[in-house]
């Protein structure tokens, strides 16, 4: 048996399927460095860890920008509602970016 979930044989048939069904990042739709996200913290909700339905593929930055940024750090418990609400944060902000570009056109 593994000494840590994460190097868990179950852990790596997730991590595949969640990318395998998603494809690309569910905010930016980048292919580079993905990785699988548990939308609720696998160390919190250990029940859900192998869940494909709690997972979502994002790429190593906007991984790291939810984390750092959003949640301000790894070891915060996050949930999938802090998701939800990251998702709606990136998209407002996209729609008011593309805005701005398009009122310089």
């Amino acid at each position: 048996m593994a000494k840590n979930w994460r190097d868990s044989r179950e852990y790596r048939i997730w991590r595949a399927h969640v990318i395998r069904r998603d494809s690309v990042c569910q905010i930016c739709g980048s292919m580079k460095n993905r990785v699988a996200h548990h939308l609720n913290s696998a160390s919190y909700f250990p029940e859900e860890r192998y869940d494909e339905n709690n997972g979502v593929t994002l790429c190593e930055k906007c991984h790291i920008n939810f984390h750092n940024n959003f949640k301000k750090s790894y070891r915060e418990k996050c949930t999938k509602y802090d998701f939800e609400n990251f998702l709606t944060l990136c998209r407002y902000l996209k729609s008011v970016f593309q805005k701005e570009k398009d009122d310089k056109q």
